[in-house]
């Protein structure tokens, strides 16, 4: 087996990995990554799409599954494996796809055509996220996916007692401080939210289509409960989901939010904290809602990655917003943790002392 890297970390790190297998090769990510025009694809050979005979698919947010059109159009004729609820949240419709939980339930381990074992597990960043232990030709390859242990909202399955011969796993949050920090951040964004409402001041808060947001609305929910909470539709058609999605769900996360006290954008600008389904306020509708709000003094405050060349880091740049981190990744300290419970040969992890050291690696 060899490992590609055809992605090309950066600030949020554009997934891909090609696996030239002795029977089967596949692909696991196809990530885009908007903030590099002309550079936004990852770097796989014409050849290399058209061998592989799986795409397997982590979670649904862009860095991940962005260049899956793009893929199709390139000749990919194989089958994508990933969950139910990935597929469902794609912005680009799947022909038949394998659905993870209709092959296995999480630890057990399943077999697919071309000589592939695979072994999955719930990652705990979004609904339908998942990690990977893939075996071809008596190698074996580990992808965390956005594995994070500490998410309020979604489940992760322990990823222990794993044997692979390369690992590749999440890192993103490099050397960044851990545990302790989370908890800090999450104290400082409820202040910052709750001393712009007491000044008469609207909050945005621009997010992910999936993931991060719930786990905010949590902690809002809970240390400010007198505070009106708007969102847009899909915000609402998510936490209207959970139910069906349960799987994903934390039972006590979803006592908190059966029922959340979000309510549909007002038509004139109330005080209230603003959730956003745009985290880089690309779409029209979000520009002009923050612009508007603005005029009223709002404070809009990004939790995640902000892009270059993005209107969300125009804001930063200009001081008309601000960023507090929410954490939903590893840190390197995370990183090793999970390297000690279990039997890696080797460890890939961006942003780290692991970092890749070469584009190809032999299993």
């Amino acid at each position: 087996m060899k490992l590609y890297l055809t992605g090309e970390p950066c600030n949020q790190q554009r997934h891909c990995y090609f696996v030239e297998g002795s029977g089967a090769s596949f692909i696991v990510d196809c990530g885009y990554q908007r903030c590099y025009a002309g550079d936004e694809l990852p770097h796989l050979t014409v050849e290399q799409i058209r061998a592989a005979r799986y795409l397997f698919l982590t979670h649904s947010h862009e860095n991940q599954s962005g260049a899956l059109e793009y893929l199709t159009t390139m000749g990919f004729s194989g089958s994508v494996v990933t969950t139910t609820e990935t597929a469902r949240q794609l912005t680009v419709p799947i022909d038949q796809p394998v659905i993870l939980e209709g092959l296995s339930l999480p630890y057990a381990k399943a077999s697919l055509p071309g000589g592939i074992e695979l072994i999955w597990g719930r990652s705990g960043h979004c609904s339908g996220s998942a990690w990977f232990s893939i075996s071809e030709g008596g190698r074996t390859i580990f992808f965390s996916g956005d594995y994070y242990t500490s998410a309020r909202v979604h489940m992760a399955d322990p990823i222990e007692g794993i044997h692979a011969d390369l690992a590749v796993l999440d890192c993103d949050y490099g050397h960044q401080a851990g545990s302790n920090a989370r908890a800090d951040h999450v104290d400082v964004l409820i202040r910052l939210i709750r001393e712009a409402l007491d000044d008469g001041r609207p909050v945005v808060l621009p997010v992910p289509k999936y993931g991060r947001g719930l786990g905010i609305l949590t902690h809002i929910i809970e240390r400010l409960p007198d505070a009106y909470i708007f969102g847009d539709a899909h915000f609402i058609n998510e936490i209207n989901h959970l139910d069906a999605s349960a799987m994903w769900v934390q039972p006590g996360a979803l006592d908190i939010l059966a029922g959340a006290p979000v309510r549909p954008y007002p038509d004139f600008a109330a005080l209230g904290v603003y959730f956003v389904s745009d985290p880089q306020l690309d779409e029209p509708q979000s520009r002009a809602l923050a612009d508007d709000l603005l005029r009223y003094g709002a404070r809009v405050i990004f939790t995640g990655t902000v892009e270059p060349q993005t209107r969300a880091a125009l804001m930063l740049h200009a001081g008309t917003a601000q960023k507090v981190r929410y954490g939903v990744h590893c840190t390197q300290d995370d990183m090793l943790r999970i390297a000690a419970q279990n039997d890696f040969g080797k460890i890939i992890a961006y942003r780290s002392d692991y970092e890749p050291t070469q584009r190809v690696y032999d299993v």
